[in-house]
């Protein structure tokens, strides 16, 4: 019988000392919370426009005209369009580059989105959209690598 009491009495006494996080430890949560949540603030809208760029191009593929066929100001006229339509705000015409070699048209739009994180630091991303006319389902990966393997 002593020894159940002298257990439970040290069970309760283990229970009593476990109190949680102490302020500073809240303080420390909150911090690295606020600063995970700033930072995809920040983040999410530049990838989210990314994506309607990459639909952008890909709508030039699934259209039903051959990219090939259509003419550099076609082209061009058909992403912006679709940028009008999905509120799409970076640079627009001047990223829109149309390479036309012998075999194959290529239409890059690579660009950097810089963001303010706070004060005097900044957030830069890179973005590489790529569409080969001849590969159209490997649409927004560069193919600069796969292209000059295939001459």
């Amino acid at each position: 019988m002593k020894q159940i009491n002298k257990a439970k009495s040290i069970q309760l006494k283990s229970l009593s000392k476990q109190n949680g996080l102490s302020l500073i430890s809240w303080i420390i949560v909150i911090g690295v919370l606020g600063f995970c949540a700033i930072f995809a603030v920040r983040l999410v809208p530049m990838y989210s426009e990314n994506m309607y760029v990459e639909k952008a191009l890909k709508s030039l593929s699934e259209s039903g005209a051959k990219v090939n066929e259509m003419s550099d100001s076609e082209i061009k006229k058909k992403i912006m369009n679709f940028y009008l339509i999905n509120n799409v705000t970076s640079k627009g015409p001047e990223n829109i580059v149309i390479d036309r070699s012998s075999k194959s048209t290529l239409i890059t739009i690579d660009y950097e989105n810089r963001t303010n994180l706070f004060s005097n630091i900044d957030v830069v991303a890179r973005f590489q959209n790529h569409l080969d006319a001849d590969q159209p389902n490997l649409c927004c990966k560069p193919l600069a690598d796969s292209r000059a393997t295939k001459r």
